[in-house]
């Protein structure tokens, strides 16, 4: 189980590599196509979108699509072999425009610069040559353009659709919550909001839930409580994410060393004991922390300052040992 868990997880962090790349390919590109149709492209912005190198957004995206939906081909939907096709085709294609502007902007200026210092006779046989060369260029640059427009419009309807699959995501929900600028930038204003719900419907609250879902199991508690508090203003009244903004908020606070802040927020984790199941793994955390407590702060003598403490902690862990089992735990203790 452990070894699936690790396996799935590296599965989700290539996803996110993928998002993130066709974002910033998505982005760049509408800047190139402008730039383009002002007739001010110039190479060095076209290097940010595509090179050799593995410098550029689109390599990125390229090797990290390739590195997923080609290695174990019996796991990968039909979706995901068609959005690495229209990826890999659009790479070449832009590796093809690559060569063209490159042409055009370092070959063009240094064919005027000889023209001007040749004979009359070589002028004339030097500009026929340079000006059937460059006009294929121009020819050939303008058509890339025109399809790798038509293939980056169909991968973001591809991509959109493969959003819908990876809706149980935490790490890339987590990334597009994170990202929201980004996304904004592609999707535009209040593009987070209609990703979300084009991905999860009505239901507001999910998105959140399942980030903090994941910020809570990779200990990044403040982020968890922002999520969940997010999540309970799209779903007011669940007292499940009310039970995991307290869990959170207690060990955010047991983490930042303020002890007895800690413990309230425990204290009102099993507070709603009676209206919400409290998991064996949210039980164990809290569990663990009061053990740590009574280790660390022992408490014994009248005037140690850590007695009250050490109490409140012996009287949750015993709250915690009367609780009803989980009845998701096929192995109670």
């Amino acid at each position: 189980m452990q070894e699936f868990d690790l396996i799935q997880r590296e599965r989700d962090r290539k996803c996110v590599t993928i998002v993130y790349s066709f974002l910033h390919a998505a982005r760049t590109f509408r800047k190139i196509e402008n730039d383009y149709h002002r007739g001010s492209l110039k190479f060095l912005e076209l290097a940010k979108f595509i090179d050799d190198r593995g410098e550029s957004f689109l390599f990125t995206l390229k090797t990290a699509c390739h590195g997923l939906f080609r290695q174990n081909f019996s796991n990968i939907s039909e979706k995901e072999q068609i959005f690495d096709l229209t990826v890999g085709s659009i790479f070449h294609l832009a590796m093809k425009l690559r060569e063209d502007l490159y042409q055009l902007e370092y070959y063009g200026p240094k064919y005027t610069e000889l023209n001007d210092n040749k004979s009359q006779d070589q002028k004339i046989e030097l500009a026929l040559k340079f000006k059937e060369i460059l006009g294929r260029a121009i020819t050939s640059l303008r058509e890339g353009m025109e399809e790798v427009a038509v293939l980056m419009e169909d991968a973001f309807r591809q991509f959109k659709d493969l959003l819908k699959e990876y809706r149980q995501n935490g790490l890339l929900l987590r990334f597009l919550l994170e990202e929201k600028e980004l996304v904004e930038s592609v999707f535009g204003e209040k593009g987070l909001e209609k990703l979300f719900c084009l991905i999860f419907g009505q239901d507001e609250s999910k998105p959140y839930r399942l980030a903090a879902e994941s910020y809570l199991q990779s200990a990044f508690y403040s982020q968890a409580t922002r999520a969940f508090t997010e999540a309970l203003k799209k779903n007011p009244g669940d007292e499940d994410l009310q039970f995991k903004i307290y869990l959170s908020q207690g060990m955010e606070q047991f983490y930042a060393f303020n002890l007895h802040e800690a413990l309230k927020w425990f204290e009102q984790c099993l507070s709603l004991s009676a209206k919400v199941e409290i998991l064996e793994t949210h039980r164990t955390m809290i569990r663990k922390i009061c053990q740590k407590i009574q280790e660390e702060f022992p408490g014994r003598r009248k005037d140690d300052q850590h007695r009250d403490l050490v109490k409140k902690a012996k009287i949750l862990q015993k709250k915690l040992q009367d609780l009803p089992p989980d009845s998701t735990d096929l192995y109670p203790t």
